[in-house]
């Protein structure tokens, strides 16, 4: 699972799964869909701090001894579904609310209620559920560094993703994809980071996924990739391999604060 602190946590891509006429909404009333996301986002990031200083801003001391006890913040915050549902009902309720105003069609008007309301019942339900927290966060790294030289790889299009690794195995998120088109006698060199001062503090290495397909792409590294290494694609082409994960699921979860759950 995504951190709440990721990137692109939210696209238009997991709102359409809920509502597939949004992306014509949004282009025949000038709705930026993404600047609604970033504004839901904001809302409940504010919620998620206060609920996470009314519990306590340091782990549970039954999950580490008191001298060891991380920060919690939004950076170890998982996306677990409830809150995803929550981000893409907040989203969908501000891009319906503002079809409405533009056009005070009772049709948008009826969907901003919707979503308003599903937004709220998401709320209640991560509520229920507690907020799903990792002790050691490992964020979505950037799209992965390609350099293409010559070599002996034959024309084809390749796709590639990257992931941290810490010590137990666990990975991030998947980067984004960068995807190129090789000539004749081409070679590829993949970086996860162009400055490795930037690794996150939990890594420990990395992966690379590659596929000639990119919805088809699997691990390329039997052991984690050395932080500051680089990983040079075979002239036999990708192997076989597990395909990318969804990210770090939570190693526990706290109760929410009654007195802030709404408003």
């Amino acid at each position: 699972m995504a951190l709440f602190t990721d990137f692109e946590v939210i696209t238009l891509d997991d709102l359409l799964t809920f509502e597939n006429s949004i992306g014509q909404v949004a282009s025949a009333h000038g709705i930026d869909v993404d600047a609604k996301i970033a504004l839901a986002t904001s809302e409940i990031a504010e919620r998620l701090r206060l609920w996470i200083l009314a519990q306590s801003p340091y782990e549970p001391m039954w999950f580490s001894p008191w001298m060891n006890r991380n920060f919690l913040d939004l950076g170890t915050v998982v996306v677990t579904s409830a809150l995803q549902h929550w981000l893409c009902n907040s989203s969908l309720a501000k891009v319906f609310a503002e079809a409405y105003n533009v056009q005070l069609n009772t049709r948008f008007r009826a969907k901003w209620q919707e979503y308003r309301q599903a937004a709220q019942t998401s709320a209640d339900t991560a509520f229920r559920a507690g907020l799903g927290m990792v002790s050691n966060p490992l964020p979505k790294p950037p799209m992965p560094l390609l350099s293409v030289l010559t070599g002996s790889l034959s024309a084809q299009s390749i796709f590639i993703q990257t992931a941290w690794v810490d010590r137990n195995g666990n990975e991030s998120a998947p980067s984004p994809e960068n995807g190129f088109v090789l000539g004749n006698d081409s070679s590829v060199t993949v970086a996860i980071l162009a400055n490795t001062a930037s690794a996150p503090a939990a890594a420990a290495g990395w992966s690379v996924y590659g596929g000639t397909s990119e919805d088809k792409l699997t691990r390329q590294n039997a052991a984690p990739l050395a932080i500051g290494s680089t990983w040079q694609m075979p002239d036999s082409g990708f192997a076989f391999g597990t395909a990318p994960g969804t990210g770090q699921r939570p190693d526990y979860y706290i109760q929410l604060s009654r007195q802030l759950q709404r408003g």
